[in-house]
């Protein structure tokens, strides 16, 4: 069995995400959560979120059950320590779940390390996705 670590972001921080009932968004710059500003800025490469406050979902994850699951999301950074293991990016997935007795509060479980943890190459995005740069301003896919 896994433990449970936890962080905590502002509801407000994933409302954008919320809002596109799990339809997967493209974090950059000011859109990220707070938590993301420990992470260097060059050795993040990609933050994808998803998620709904509606209807929250029950998750396992590595053994452990998840209750008020809300969305998920998912750093790519780059580790120099995995290069000469042919991995120059790991990802880091978060569970994002609705905190117990705080409404405004939200409890990220992770980092949760699966079988894409190490990856050689960034994933291929549809050209079509959302991306988010500052809370609440969507930039249109390809520039339209």
């Amino acid at each position: 069995m896994g433990r449970k670590t936890y962080k905590q972001m502002t509801k407000d921080e994933f409302i954008d995400v919320a809002e596109r009932q799990w339809v997967p968004i493209v974090l950059l710059g000011a859109a990220r959560p707070n938590l993301t500003s420990a992470i260097p800025e060059d050795r993040v490469h990609l933050v994808l979120a998803s998620g709904s406050f509606i209807d929250p979902r029950i998750v396992e994850a590595n053994g452990i059950t998840y209750s008020g699951v809300v969305g998920g999301m998912d750093i790519y950074r780059y580790d120099g320590k995995d290069v000469d293991k042919g991995y120059p990016f790991n990802k880091d997935h978060y569970i994002v779940i609705q905190h117990p007795t705080k409404d405004e509060v939200l409890l990220l479980a992770g980092p949760i390390k699966d079988d894409e943890h190490w990856l050689n190459k960034l994933p291929e995005l549809d050209p079509k996705i959302e991306i988010l740069e500052f809370k609440g301003t969507v930039i249109e896919p390809n520039g339209d």
